[in-house]
């Protein structure tokens, strides 16, 4: 049996590639052969940045923000390691799909399609109702599921309601994997199945095989910021000063001046997960850097962005950590009781075995 995963797959972002992987592995675990569909979405494309720059209805800002981007060494750097990453383990189509046009000219064959994970069904961040994501190239007939999909806001736009239920009434099963996504899906009348993000239900063994060998001997505070933030940044430097860290920061946004640590840009997601095998402590703003928290037993905290928090507030949620998200930036004890990790495993096993059901269920 053959499945075509469509997700956010050549985004230049280190969650995405991994998502990618995981699904494809857990469809593989299932007996099916699996392609992720090579679709880059115009605005993550190269050629986008001079679109931009020459539409009228971009502002300024907008256009700077994507003239210096294009241009950053170090974002082209991580683009070249993901890119080599994905090309090593992703089974990518053989057409890469440009457009929305391109996927109605050429369907890619499969027995089944399937949305993949990540905000793929963010009508927000993405501008607009993404019809691929929505599999709306499939033909009729063919069986259509959703797997751990993210719609990464807690309500749709009320202009964006009935078109995204008239799509994906024609899906055979969906799952979500945030409560919020299962509140949507029950808004528009449509049922839903919880699941994990697949870099969870994968399991700690695949990632832990995967990671690089350790890069520090000493002991070090991951820090994977992804949002803005000069809060964020206090505190990271006055926590690692607190407790005699070292700063390993993964510096995603902007340059940040440290006084005891490095600032890494270009590692690769082998030597990525390593860091966070070894590391002492770990803050973050992100989901992903959450997961790989739990898979590896880290001791963490997290800092919510200010949009798109709902993936994280759900899986503290899940495994009982909510005291791990950091609310007062004047406390320095959110780690100071360890975590039961034979608590939090055991809930992450039980929910695996469900998304692998649902799984199952989908594709039979």
């Amino acid at each position: 049996m053959k499945v075509a995963n469509i997700t956010l797959h050549a985004i230049n972002n280190y969650g995405s590639v991994y998502q990618s992987l995981a699904t494809e592995r857990l469809f593989e675990d299932l007996g099916c052969s699996v392609e992720t569909i090579d679709y880059v979405r115009e605005n993550a494309q190269n050629d986008t940045v001079w679109k931009i720059l020459t539409c009228k209805g971009a502002s300024l800002i907008i256009k700077l923000k994507m003239l210096a981007l294009h241009f950053m060494p170090k974002q082209s750097k991580r683009k070249e390691v993901l890119d080599a990453f994905r090309n090593k383990y992703l089974h990518l189509t053989p057409t890469k799909y440009r457009c929305d046009k391109d996927l109605l000219n050429k369907v890619p064959e499969a027995d089944i399609y399937c949305t993949g994970s990540d905000q793929t069904w963010n009508t927000v961040c993405q501008g607009e109702i993404p019809l691929p994501f929505f599999l709306y190239f499939v033909p009729e007939g063919k069986r259509k599921i959703a797997f751990s999909a993210s719609f990464g806001i807690s309500e749709l736009p009320r202009g964006d309601r009935a078109e995204v239920k008239r799509l994906l009434e024609s899906y055979h099963a969906i799952s979500v994997r945030e409560a919020t996504g299962l509140n949507i899906l029950n808004d528009l009348g449509l049922k839903g199945t919880h699941v994990l993000d697949p870099t969870v239900a994968v399991g700690a063994k695949f990632w832990d095989q995967l990671a690089a060998p350790r890069m520090f001997e000493e002991e070090y505070m991951l820090v994977y910021q992804l949002n803005q933030s000069s809060a964020f940044t206090k505190y990271m430097k006055d926590y690692a000063k607190e407790k005699g860290l070292k700063i390993v920061l993964i510096k995603a946004r902007r340059d940040i001046e440290l006084e005891n640590g490095v600032c890494l840009t270009d590692v690769t997601p082998e030597e990525l997960l390593s860091l966070f095998k070894y590391s002492n402590k770990v803050l973050t703003d992100s989901f992903h850097a959450t997961v790989f928290s739990l898979m590896f037993h880290c001791d963490f905290m997290d800092i919510y962005p200010p949009k798109y928090s709902t993936r994280l507030d759900s899986i503290l949620n899940m495994v009982g950590l909510q005291e791990r998200h950091v609310t007062d930036f004047n406390r320095y004890d959110y780690c100071n009781t360890p975590i039961n990790y034979e608590c939090v495993d055991s809930i992450i096993e039980r929910e695996r075995q469900n998304t692998i059901e649902f799984l199952k269920e989908a594709i039979s």
